[in-house]
Parts: structure tokens; sequence; C-alpha cells
């Protein structure tokens, strides 16, 4: 029992010695969308009470979400790489028409679980780092995700297949490909406008977050859900180049170890999030409020077949054109690797 209070106290003891050490350093951070958990329960926590209590409060980060913000995501990537924002979290998809390689590790039909996407960010992680300093002045300081992405109809539909004609939300060039390859109309909307967007008409379906969607009240509109796990909402969190460079050591080393940890619990969570937002979306029980009860629509073996033809003919071909030979080389390098899939 001395020997873990004598632990206990050495810790709290060399912590300000440290800080000691940190030059005052104050800037400001763009979170990830305000009203769901990788926010609410990881980042804002992070932000707001974890970096201060373990400086001292040598480091002051001011933190919001993007959506509170005024911003609807796609620009966040480019004002990373400006200078404009000093640190944000962004879903990488939202900007993949424009910058292919940031959906390299979150390819529609190819993960089934958070834990497999957590293998692929490890292989590609050093790469997409280079790729991010060298092509758009950025620091890659870590990644997180959001649970699988699922999809949500209006009306009713038995089969992934039932898709087909359907005007439906994708986020990012592998969903809207994936949509597109089932003769389904991708359309690209923010995720606060796709509520609405439900209720009128402007789409039939929507592809989110499990969980995600169940707290946005996509229920109120959707009342039919597919679990199939398209892809899931890889997230980086991410520095503007230059100001980091300018950073002292001190704070860039606390930042890079404090980062990873981020990254650690946001998996975690995400892990455990997609059983409890299909839960929560039908019949329950759901810990987050009552259940909507929409209608669960089982995956089936024909789903499956559809998905890997997709995969095959229309996901994978379409990356390998927007993002380009290299690219692809560094792809099958990493990712592919540990998959065991080739994209020719």
């Amino acid at each position: 029992m001395k020997t873990l209070i004598a632990t206990a106290l050495a810790g709290l003891i060399a912590l300000p010695v440290a800080a000691q050490d940190m030059p005052e350093t104050e800037f400001n951070v763009v979170g990830s969308i305000g009203t769901l958990s990788m926010y609410t329960d990881k980042e804002l926590p992070f932000w707001s009470e974890q970096v201060p209590a373990e400086t001292g409060g040598k480091v002051k980060a001011n933190v919001k979400p993007f959506t509170e913000l005024g911003f609807k995501g796609g620009e966040i990537f480019r004002l990373v790489s400006t200078g404009t924002l000093h640190m944000a979290t962004t879903v990488l998809a939202y900007n993949s028409g424009e910058v292919p390689m940031n959906e390299s590790a979150d390819l529609v039909g190819l993960l089934g679980s958070v834990e497999e996407l957590a293998d692929a960010v490890d292989a590609w992680r050093p790469a997409f780092a280079e790729f991010l300093e060298t092509q758009h002045n950025i620091k890659l300081l870590g990644f997180g995700t959001y649970q699988a992405q699922v999809i949500y109809c209006r009306d009713e539909f038995t089969a992934i297949a039932d898709l087909a004609g359907r005007k439906v939300r994708a986020s990012g060039a592998s969903q809207q490909a994936f949509v597109s390859s089932l003769g389904g109309s991708p359309v690209s909307i923010a995720f606060a406008e796709v509520s609405s967007s439900l209720a009128s008409g402007v789409v039939d379906c929507a592809i989110t977050g499990a969980l995600s969607g169940y707290k946005a009240k996509w229920s109120e509109s959707a009342r039919f859900i597919s679990p199939m796990p398209v892809n899931f909402g890889l997230a980086a969190q991410l520095a503007n180049l230059d100001w980091w460079n300018g950073l002292d050591a001190s704070v860039q080393e606390y930042l890079t170890t404090g980062l990873a940890g981020l990254e650690t619990s946001i998996f975690e969570l995400a892990a455990t999030e997609t059983e409890t937002g299909l839960a929560c979306n039908t019949s329950g029980p759901c810990p987050h409020g009552d259940p909507a009860g929409m209608t669960l629509v089982p995956l089936t073996e024909a789903d499956e077949t559809l998905v890997a033809e997709s995969v095959a003919s229309a996901i994978l071909p379409a990356f390998a054109e927007r993002c380009g030979a290299e690219c692809v080389a560094t792809w099958n390098e990493t990712i592919g690797a540990s998959l065991g899939v080739t994209i020719e």
C-alpha cells in the first residue's frame, strides 16, 4: 500500500515540474459534430479538462465543434492546410472528392468492424502522414471514428438492391460510388441538414452512424434501417504544419502523446456504439433515451453478394481512377497488404 501511495504522489509531484518547462501556449481547435459522442464524450473533455489539468494550465485550447461555427465540414481540411485553422478534427470522407487519398482506409464494403478499421489505419498511418506533410502542409496527430455507417430509409425496403431508383444521402466519394453502383442517386448533404431533407423528401434514404442517426432524430422521418456496415466515418486530428513547427518542443511532445491516447479512447467508444445505435433505433434497450421503433431490415446473403460485387466492379475501380497510380501503389503496399486485397 505504501508503494502505491508513493507512486501516486510521485506522479502528482512530477506533473507540475514538467509543466513548468512549457511556455504558456493558447490556440483554437475545431472539433467534430457537436451533438455526437466523439465530441461530447471525448474531444471536449480532452481539450477543456485533461489538457489544462495535465499541463498546469500552461496549454489552453479553445475548442468548438464545427457545427457551432457555421462550417459544413468539407472546408475544414483546406482551412487547416492554409493555416486559417490551427487544429481541427474532420471526417476524411468530407474532402475525399478533392483529396482521394483521404478515403483510403475507409472504402465502402471492405471492413466489418471498428477493430478492422484500426488495423487498416495502423498500416496506412506513416504513408498518410508523409503525404499530408509534403502535399498539404498538414501534420497528422491522430485518428478518430464513428460507429458503423448504416442505411436509413423513409419507405420500406427488404434488400440493399431496393435502393435502386432512390435518392440517397452519401458522404464521400466511396459511398457515392456505392449508391450509384446499386442504381440509386447519391446526394451530398451536410449532416445537420439530413433530418429535414428526409422529412421533405429531398432524399429517400441516408447513410450515417448507427448511433449518430438516432441522436440526430432521423427516426422521425426514416422508418427502416439496415444493419449492414457500409463503412465507418474515419476522422483525423490535423494541425497546420507551419503552426505546429512553431510550437515549443515540449508542447509538441505533450500533444503528440495526449492525442494518441485520445485516438485510442475514441476507437474504444466507437466499437460499442454500432450495437447500441441499432438497439436505440429499433426496440431497445437504449441507454440514450426511448427506443425509436424503426424496422430493422435483416442482412441477407444476397445483400453480401451484392456488396462484394460492388466493391470489385465499382468501389475499388472508382477509387483507383480518382486516386491515381502512385496513390494506388501506396494503398496496395499498406492497407491492401493488411487486408490481402490488391487493386489492379
